[in-house]
C-alpha cells in the first residue's frame, strides 16, 4: 500500500560463510525495508569456481554491484560482517554513488599478523590446516576467535561449524588469499558513506574498530559491552536497533541541512 519504494539493505556475510548467517536480521528489517542477501562467490549455493581460482575484494564487490544492477537497485544500505565489511568498504570506494550507508560488524581494515598466525593451527599456512582438519574441523578449532562462545549456545556453535564446512577447501583458500592481500588503512579517509561500526568490546579487533572510527570522516562506533566477536549473530536485535537509530540520525541531519 505504500507509494514510496522501500530502501534496500544488502547483507553480506563473512569469510567462508553464507547468507543464512543473516537469517535473524530479516524479520527485524523487512517490515520497513527491502532486504537483499546472497551467497558470495563460491559460498553456500552459488556455483563453485574451479580449483586454483583467485579472488579479490574488488572482484567480490563487483559481484555485488552486478547483482544490484541486475535487480535494478540503484543504492543500498550495505551491512557486512567481518570480511563482508571489507567488501563493503571496497564497494564504497569504487562505487560511492551506490552505497547509501555502511554498517560494519566486527570488521577489521586488514587481517592482523596475530590472527594470520593463529589461524594456521601450527601448520605452514591455512591451506595446510584445511588439509589436516578439513574446513569444518579447522572452524571448530578456531571458532572462539570469530564467535564469542561464552555467549553462544552449543547448538549455535555446531550450526556455525556445519555451515562453514559447506565451503569447499579451495574456495576457503582463495578467499583467505584475498583477505591476506587486503589492507584498506591508507584509504579509510576516502570513504565518505556514513558508517556505523559495531563491535564487541572484547573482540580481538576492538582496538582496530576504534582506529577505523577515528580515521573515517563519517563513522560512528558502538561497542557492545561484555561481548566478544560475532555480535551480528549473538545480538541481532540490538544490532538492528543501532542501525535504525543511526539511519534516523542521518535522516535528521539531512533534513536539518536541507532546511
Amino acid at each position: 500500500w505504500s507509494t514510496t519504494p522501500a530502501e534496500t539493505f544488502l547483507l553480506y556475510h563473512g569469510y567462508a560463510r553464507n547468507m543464512l548467517f543473516w537469517q535473524p536480521w530479516v524479520p527485524l528489517l523487512a517490515a520497513d525495508y527491502r532486504v537483499l542477501r546472497f551467497d558470495a562467490r563460491g559460498c553456500g549455493e552459488t556455483t563453485k569456481p574451479p580449483a586454483g581460482s583467485r579472488m579479490s575484494f574488488a572482484q567480490l564487490a563487483g559481484d555485488a554491484i552486478g547483482l544490484m544492477d541486475a535487480l535494478g537497485f540503484e543504492r543500498v544500505h550495505w551491512v557486512g560482517e567481518s570480511s563482508g565489511g571489507i567488501v563493503g568498504m571496497t564497494a564504497a570506494l569504487a562505487h560511492p554513488d551506490r552505497i547509501a550507508t555502511l554498517t560494519l560488524c566486527d570488521t577489521p581494515f586488514k587481517r592482523s599478523a596475530n590472527i594470520a598466525a593463529t589461524y594456521t593451527l601450527g601448520e605452514t599456512d591455512r591451506a595446510a590446516a584445511f588439509d589436516k582438519y578439513g574446513v569444518g574441523g579447522w572452524c571448530r578449532k578456531t571458532l572462539s576467535y570469530r564467535l564469542d562462545t561464552t555467549k553462544a549456545s552449543p547448538a549455535l556453535c555446531e550450526w556455525y561449524i556445519e555451515q562453514m564446512d559447506r565451503t569447499p577447501k579451495h574456495v576457503a583458500v582463495a578467499m583467505d588469499q584475498a583477505v591476506a592481500e587486503g589492507d584498506l588503512w591508507p584509504r579509510l579517509p576516502e570513504i565518505k558513506a556514513p558508517t556505523l561500526i559495531l563491535a564487541g568490546e572484547k573482540s580481538p579487533i576492538a582496538q582496530e574498530a576504534e582506529a577505523m572510527q577515528q580515521r573515517m570522516p563519517a563513522a560512528k562506533l558502538v561497542a557492545f559491552a561484555g561481548f566478544g566477536h560475532g555480535v551480528n549473530l549473538l545480538a541481532p536485535e540490538r544490532c538492528v536497533s543501532e542501525v535504525r537509530k543511526f539511519l534516523a540520525g542521518q535522516r535528521k541531519t539531512a533534513a536539518f541541512t536541507a532546511a
